[in-house]
């Protein structure tokens, strides 16, 4: 099966000029032009790589770039006019995987798609993640034991999960998991996110002990600290 690229992109011309070029070369591409559209996306959709533009009408291509990291494991290339050092550096700081400046020449994209494509990006890197007797899959986006009894996360609870799991070792804030694992009919308040990772503890304890997996930083958030 053909990879899966969605380009998140406000200019329909060059949107419809990179999926071109993607699809000449054996890739599945889907072009959005807002980033709520590609939250939208990323949640009922399996994508192998997601282009993004930082240039975006709704809200910031940087916000949207941490709420996409939250939410799907697949990497991300910023693709952008927005090329400075600052810029740049954010980028990376929120967890792109590489950065390609507009204009650009297509061979050069080509082979920045073939790299991340050709390192084992496209399943996640990797996919599944053990968290004791758990087993957290970004494919299925599920939360199982070894006998396949799921842990009953919430899809905003998964999403907690996942963001902490993929940047273990990071501290994030609770605005940050905001960002990354709220939807639009979700109360956005720090306190949201205490309950919510209280939830996740307390179901991940059920599989023997496995609620110290989310450890507490006091005054900045939380991180995840896999033991072994």
């Amino acid at each position: 099966m053909a990879l899966s690229i969605l380009i998140v992109e406000d200019d329909t011309t060059i949107g419809a000029i990179v999926a071109g070029y993607l699809e000449s070369e054996g890739f599945t591409p889907e072009c959005v032009s807002s980033g709520q559209e590609a939250l939208r996306r990323v949640a009922t959709g399996r994508y192998g790589l997601i282009l993004l533009d930082l240039g975006l009408p709704d809200e910031d291509g940087l916000a949207i770039l941490r709420k996409l990291r939250g939410r799907n494991a697949a990497p991300v290339m910023v693709v952008s006019a927005r090329n400075t050092l600052d810029a740049r550096l954010a980028a990376f700081e929120l967890g792109a995987a590489d950065i390609l400046a507009k204009p650009f020449d297509p061979r050069e994209l080509r082979y920045r798609v073939l790299n991340l494509v050709g390192r084992g990006h496209q399943a996640g890197a990797p996919a599944r993640h053990v968290l004791g007797p758990w087993t957290l899959d970004t494919v299925t986006r599920t939360v199982r034991d070894a006998g396949g009894r799921d842990a009953g996360l919430t899809a905003q609870e998964y999403a907690v999960l996942q963001l902490l799991v993929l940047g273990e070792g990071r501290v994030y804030s609770r605005g940050q998991i905001i960002d990354a694992a709220s939807v639009e009919s979700d109360p956005e308040s720090e306190r949201a996110v205490d309950t919510l990772v209280s939830r996740i503890r307390r179901k991940l304890a059920a599989g023997r002990g496995a609620g110290g997996l989310i450890v507490t930083v006091r005054g900045i958030g939380y991180r995840v600290e896999r033991s072994g």
